[in-house]
């Protein structure tokens, strides 16, 4: 087990079985796995898919995991930030490795055309994030990204017992649908960011640092009505709709959102 690579196995019997039926798979489907490990959870879904590609970067476990798959289970090796999905849909289902949890979550917006839905295990802070509603301490720029693609459903949480190594804090598992007619453009995801990367700050001030030919009290007219037109607005008082509707709709503003992505806000 590395430590670097956020390695804890799955390893509870009926923890697996809960996540699969969470899951919601048919025997037709096609599943990707990222970081398969020991291959409990690899195993689990082998039972009940049509193909399985799990992918898996540390290549000492490679050749076990080959040879304990059955002929369904792809073992592909390689960084699961860059190896190259399945142009056909699949579902993604996996105990997520902790330290790269978030850009894989990012990286499935990226490829949601291919996505059905994702079901994986995380760990419980970052899963009350992405369900966590504006106005709450968990309401952050993870939660604006995820829930403006998709849907989120908490499904249960998981303890550190169920894992080898024992983690130090509880797991938790979470299935996202992607919501229709979501328009696709990278600057958003970057906007979310900059415009919200401190929290704390008033969100007209993180505004005026990316307009600077707005002032403040321009950028503070244009912020969407959920937010009061208040410039002590903070970036977890405001939901998804507040954060994108018409907080730009300014020139400059616009300039910086996708087109589309305005209209569906409107």
């Amino acid at each position: 087990m590395k430590k670097r690579l956020g390695q804890h196995f799955l390893t509870d019997p009926s923890i697996l079985r809960r996540v699969v039926q969470f899951a919601h798979l048919d025997p037709e489907d096609t599943v990707v796995e990222i970081g398969p490990g020991a291959g409990s959870l690899t195993l689990a879904l082998a039972a009940v898919v049509r193909r399985l590609m799990a992918i898996e970067i540390d290549r000492d476990l490679i050749a076990k995991l080959r040879a304990r798959v059955p002929s369904n289970v792809e073992i592909i090796e390689g960084d699961a930030l860059e190896v190259a999905f399945p142009q056909a849909p699949f579902h993604v289902v996996a105990n997520l490795p902790y330290n790269i949890a978030t850009p894989l979550l990012k990286r499935f917006i990226d490829h949601r055309d291919q996505i059905i839905d994702v079901t994986v295990m995380i760990q419980k802070e970052v899963a009350d994030r992405l369900v966590a509603k504006p106005r709450t301490r968990d309401y952050g720029p993870l939660s604006v990204l995820i829930q403006y693609y998709a849907t989120v459903a908490y499904g249960f949480t998981v303890p550190p017992g169920a894992f080898k190594p024992r983690p130090k804090v509880n797991s938790a598992v979470i299935r996202t649908q992607w919501k229709p007619d979501i328009p696709e453009d990278k600057r958003f995801t970057g906007f979310v960011h900059e415009a919200f990367s401190s929290r704390r700050k008033k969100l007209s001030n993180n505004l005026q640092l990316m307009f600077g030919t707005l002032s403040r009290s321009q950028i503070v007219q244009r912020l969407s009505p959920h937010a009061g037109r208040n410039s002590q607005t903070t970036f977890n008082s405001c939901s998804v709709h507040c954060h994108v509707r018409r907080s730009f709709r300014g020139s400059n503003m616009r300039e910086s959102m996708p087109t589309r992505a305005l209209k569906s806000f409107r």
